[in-house]
């Protein structure tokens, strides 16, 4: 089949658009995401050397990304440090590796290599890069330049290195930095193309050489017409009244440009060596400060930062420049980002900047900050090519004719094209946007459509045509978001889909590739609420894929996907909402995540053991990344602590429903902390005993990088789910909303396992570090002898005391460090700075400034005062440089270089930069200050901190105790027992015996019983063992009724009783006897007591003698039984005793208060 001209030619221009017009890639304020402080540990550049020239020389920061890690080297271009970026598991600004060493120059990732340009290599025209090894940060080998492409011309300035993730973009000039001549020169751009041959990366021209240009009638507007523009409300305002408003300068702009020789791209040539550049794949784009303006005088106004125009500021401009010829496209301006480091006063001059392709992300990274900001462009038609499994390159038909088939693809590659620009939007818009207003705009897709895709694919399938596959993976990515089945017809067509896609996931990895396995899985994730529609179809699945995850590597990545995502919506959710339940998984699958996380665990502990070298060295620096499962319970963990400690009950409503509601709401959450913390304490068991293993069988080997390994152990061990899951909850259940009976009842026989585990491992490490730092001791003289005893000494000393895991161990006193006071480095114009510092106890404070301190005049000044506010007593101060610049001089004698004492425990620094920074003021001249408080005068050796597993012994240990606390004290006090409190607090009541309700029923042996005795005996009658059954007659006590036979014993045998027990009655008052009746009382225990034991022949012993010489082993058990029993008897008598004549004293107080009214 053919299909006409009139058809290729619109196939074609939808070509052309790369998948569809959008906007180029720029730094946006409504795109900005976070900004996060780091330290990159690289050594500070000295500015104190080198002069002017080096000075002009310098480069500024330079970053790289892979996606997952960030890679920078210091404010002037040297060293390099490896970042967490927080994405896939890697923790964010943790340092995994470094080397000091690497000389200036610029760092790039690309094509899955890391690369390093030195400046050096400018002065080696053979030479293009070199290839940093990932892992260790070390140079492995040198990149040549290709063939026949030296660049022309006596000398090479290289402006910037860039890479889009894929290719290789060097920036270049012939000029020198140093030369004189008052002509502008060109700024070229070679794109390369990185492979393998012979296992050496070679470097391939992409494309030809382009020159970056920008006409002079593109020069950007001043930016006084810029705010005139956007401020239309002040027409009647004067323009310069309006520029000094916003801090602009007056003068025009074009004319300061101009002043220095510009290059082709319309920057003078050193402005550009510091100009911060990234290429997203289509356009290169250099990000400039304000025109105009210079320095951070772009953020300077007349009322500082509190001025109402401050969201008027320009901080940066990106100039944007087309990759194919070099030309300049547009200019966007970044305004409102006020919590970036450009809006906290960061330079654009010396910035960091990269892009991600992985993540379709910008980066920047200032002295202080990294900003990760979305890209508002489309991503690289490559980049999409690549994810579609096409080639990108266009080829223009060779006839007018096309095939109907080739039209079709063409057609699919556009759709897929669209779908992967329209998941990078709903990507980047999930932050501001939730999905339903986002979903709100689309059109309803119909069933028939639907269909279509379906049958499309199932013919793909059936012809092996894997690039539509990839197509039509992408697409359904999109449409499972916006289709909602309704009809019988549509479902249908869901159930079909499904079926597709698990065909595709089950298939042999080997078959259809890695690529779209990673797309049906993220297909079937984005869809799972629509092909899985009901908790009890959901749950098969994710049951399925979490037990059969690690037979099968596509149900094994389906889960991590699955998971990813629903860990990425707890936390969006993190304070609860209606859907929170909807991604908690149920207690049986969480067991399930929570075996996997146990596993991974174990398996990264053990390769301290098993792995090779070089192998162990790659894991040290890729530690600690957080895998789908452990970040799932990470932010499940994260989820209901954060609800239970940080949301606070509604003060304004205290109804008692809300109440009752409220209470209800913390139970349940404890309920599930309890469920939770259980199983993690249950895991983190497992784990400790497996690292007590690994760590005892690496003690008892003989390798010969033991020390090494068990160094790195630690490390290894905080990446695992001891790190990431123990400490949070250990210190989250010391709140007091979590410290209840019932967790800590739980809870225990884990926590005491746990204590142990983690003592015994931390005093093995820590025993074998000891044997690895012992340095042998002098021999000879008086010194060495007296170490020896010192160390005989300390051997007795040991031996005597019980080793311990934190035996030796300083503990860490952080606050012995001190406090330190700095300003943002440079100060930017209007900064104002204003700190406290309080160390509770202190008679003086000490304070020790940074020697690079400066400001650029003399009234920008520093001033102290000794009390809590600017209204304390006056210091001294502090302002202005010795460098040349500015005032040219400093107030008093300086910024100090001895301690400043300060009177008192309280200490206030007040800063402010009143003046405008000049053209020819470098940083360093403005560099602010930085000042260390401490208690006393001689800083104290503080250590880094305990290591991590006596930390977590300790931190185990404190909740431990505060746990058995709470048992010891048992449950909470009641009301009823605060309102009785009195009577409890009596010693009598506290020893009776109460009722004891177990489980709603009453306890038999604690319940009072009526006696089977009567209490009046017949004295008269003789003692015999009655044989039939005696009806007591009634007692004295009025409404008394007894049922129950019982042997009477008359006075003479109670009285026999009572002498060979061998105590007598205890002597009472007569008013006190009448009412006790002891003879009554006597008699009915006794009885008692003989009919219990079987005890009624045994009494012939007390009146017939024969009897008692031939059953005297009965005679002395009658004793011996008598004498307990009138030993608890008159025991009990005297606290009868006590009781009556209290009862007495308070009826005597009762009628004395009735008497005296």
């Amino acid at each position: 089949l053919k299909c006409n001209h009139c058809i290729t030619c619109p196939a074609q221009r939808l070509l052309l658009l790369e998948g569809g017009p959008g906007s180029p890639s720029c730094l946006l304020g409504g795109k900005h995401s976070v900004s996060w402080g780091f330290e990159d540990m690289l050594p500070t550049p000295d500015n104190s050397t080198g002069g002017a020239e080096s000075k002009d020389t310098d480069l500024g920061r330079c970053l790289a990304t892979d996606g997952l890690y960030l890679y920078t080297t210091n404010s002037s271009g040297r060293g390099l440090s490896k970042l967490g970026s927080g994405l896939h598991g890697t923790l964010r600004g943790f340092v995994y590796c470094r080397n000091e060493e690497l000389e200036p120059g610029w760092v790039v990732f690309s094509s899955s290599r890391l690369l390093h340009r030195p400046s050096s290599f400018d002065a080696k025209p053979h030479q293009l890069c070199q290839v940093v090894d990932p892992f260790t940060l070390q140079v492995c080998q040198i990149v040549p330049m290709p063939a026949h492409h030296f660049p022309v011309g006596s000398s090479m300035t290289t402006l910037h290195l860039c890479s889009d993730g894929t290719y290789l973009y060097w920036v270049w000039s012939p000029a020198s930095l140093n030369e004189k001549t008052q002509k502008g020169h060109s700024v070229f751009m070679d794109v390369f193309h990185l492979s393998t041959q012979t296992g050496l990366c070679v470097a391939d021209i992409l494309q030809e050489r382009v020159i970056l240009t920008r006409k002079e009638g593109e020069s950007s507007k001043c930016l006084n017409e810029l705010l005139l523009s956007r401020m239309s409300r002040f027409r009647a305002s004067h323009s310069a009244t309006l520029a000094a408003l916003t801090g602009s300068a007056i003068t025009n702009t074009v004319k300061e440009e101009q002043s220095a020789v510009n290059t082709s791209c319309g920057l003078p040539l050193k402005t550009l060596r510091k100009t911060p550049m990234y290429v997203c794949g289509t356009y290169l784009v250099m990000l400039v400060s304000p025109p105009g303006v210079s320095g951070s005088s772009a953020t300077r106004s007349l009322f500082g930062g509190t001025s109402s125009l401050s969201s008027l500021k320009i901080l940066a401009s990106s100039l944007v420049f087309n990759l194919a010829d070099g030309q300049f496209s547009s200019r966007a301006d970044l305004i409102d980002a006020p919590g970036s480091s450009l809006g906290r006063g960061a330079q654009v001059a010396g910035l960091g900047t990269c892009y991600d392709a992985l993540n379709n992300l910008i980066w920047t990274c200032s002295s202080d900050y990294i900003d990760q900001w979305c890209n508002p462009g489309n991503q690289a038609f490559h980049h999409v090519c690549h994810r579609l499994g096409v080639s990108h390159v266009i080829k223009e038909p060779k006839e007018e004719t096309v095939a109907t088939g080739e039209v079709i693809n063409q057609l699919l590659h556009h759709v897929g094209a669209m779908c992967i620009h329209q998941l990078n939007l709903l990507a980047a818009s999930s932050n501001s946007l939730p999905l339903e207003a986002l979903l709100g705009k689309q059109h309803p897709i119909e069933a028939r459509h639907f269909g279509s895709i379906c049958d499309i694919m199932e013919k793909a399938m059936v012809n092996g045509d894997t690039c539509i596959i990839r197509c039509i993976l992408v697409v359904f990515q999109v449409v499972f978001r916006f289709f909602n089945p309704q009809s019988e017809q549509d479902r249908e067509s869901v159930r079909r889909s499904g079926l597709l896609l698990w065909q595709l996931l089950m298939a042999p990895v080997d078959q259809i590739g890695t690529e779209i396995q990673r797309e049906v899985c993220l297909a079937i994730s984005s869809g799972l609420n629509t092909l899985y529609q009901g908790e009890l179809e959901l749950n098969k699945l994710l049951k399925l894929v979490l037990t059969e995850g690690e037979r099968n590597s596509g149900l094994s990545q389906l889960r991590d996907v699955i998971l990813t995502n629903l860990a990425e919506q707890l936390q969006k959710n993190r304070f609860g909402s209606e859907d929170d339940d909807h991604y908690r998984l149920n207690d049986e699958l969480l067991h399930y995540v929570l075996k996997t996380v146990v596993r991974e665990s174990c398996l990264v502990i053990t390769k301290c053991q098993t792995v090779a070298r070089d192998d162990f060295q790659k894991l040290l620096s890729t530690v600690p990344v957080v895998s789908p499962c452990l970040r799932y319970l990470m932010a499940v963990q994260n989820h209901l602590l954060s609800n239970t400690i940080l949301i606070r009950p509604d003060e304004s409503d205290d109804s008692d429903s809300s109440l009752q509601g409220e209470t209800m709401k913390v139970q349940e959450l404890q309920s599930s902390i309890l469920s939770l913390a259980t199983k993690i304490l249950v895991g983190c068991d497992e784990v400790l005993e497996t690292l007590q293993q690994v760590t005892t069988a690496l003690i008892n080997s003989d390798i010969s990088d033991r020390e090494t390994r068990l160094k790195g152990l630690e490390q290894v061990t905080k990446a695992t789910m001891l790190g990431h899951l123990l400490p949070v909850l250990l210190t989250s259940l010391m709140h007091p909303t979590l410290q209840t009976l019932t967790l800590a009842d739980a809870l225990m026989p884990q926590l005491v396992q746990l204590v142990l585990y983690t003592s015994q491992t931390a005093l093995l490490l820590k025993t074998q570090s000891l044997l690895f730092t012992e340095d042998p001791l002098p021999v000879g003289g008086s010194f060495g002898q007296g170490a020896k005893a010192c160390t005989a000494d300390d051997k007795i000393l040991d031996e005597r005391e019980e080793a311990g895991f934190l035996t030796g161990l300083k503990i860490p006193a952080p606050w012995a460090a001190g406090k330190t006071v700095e300003t943002m480095h440079p100060v930017r114009d209007n900064y104002k700075f204003k700190e406290t510092v309080h160390i509770p106890g202190a008679r003086c404070l000490y304070l020790r400034f940074d020697a690079r301190c400066s400001s650029q005049y003399d009234y920008d000044k520093l001033v102290i005062y000794a009390g809590p506010n600017t209204n304390s007593r006056k210091v001294t101060e502090y302002g202005g440089n010795t460098l040349g610049y500015g005032s040219r001089s400093v107030l008093g004698t300086g910024w100090p270089k001895d301690l400043v004492k300060v009177e008192g425990d309280t200490v206030t620094f007040s800063f402010e930069m009143r003046s405008g920074r000049e053209h020819n003021t470098p940083d360093k001249a403005m560099w602010g200050f930085a000042c260390t408080v401490r208690a006393q005068e001689s800083s104290e050796d503080v250590s880094g901190g305990l290591p991590f597993l006596a930390d977590l012994a300790l931190g185990l240990s404190v909740l431990a105790c505060s746990m058995l606390r709470i048992l010891y004290n048992g449950p909470e006090v009641t009301r009823e027992e605060e309102a009785c409190q009195d009577l409890l607090c009596s010693k009598l009541l506290q020893r009776c015996q109460w009722q004891v309700e177990a489980n709603g029923a009453i306890s038999p042996a604690l319940t009072p019983s009526p006696s089977p005795l009567p209490l009046t005996i017949e004295e008269d009658r003789e003692f015999t063992y009655p044989s039939d059954v005696l009806i007591p007659p009634p007692g004295l006590m009025p409404g008394s009724y007894f049922d129950l036979p019982r042997i009477r014993l008359p006075p003479g045998i109670m009285s026999r009783l009572r002498e060979v027990s061998g105590r007598a009655r205890p002597q009472f008052r007569p008013s006190i006897k009448e009412v006790i009746r002891p003879d009554v009382l006597e008699e009915v225990i006794v009885s008692c007591v003989i009919k219990h034991l079987s005890l009624v022949d045994a009494l012939q012993s007390l009146v017939n003698y024969q009897y008692r010489e031939d059953h005297t082993e009965e005679y002395d058990l009658v004793c011996k039984i008598m004498a307990e029993t009138f030993k608890k008897i008159n025991a009990m008598e005297r606290q009868l005793q006590s009781v009556a004549e209290l009862e007495q004293k308070w009826q005597n107080e009762v009628e004395w208060k009735h008497r005296h009214r």
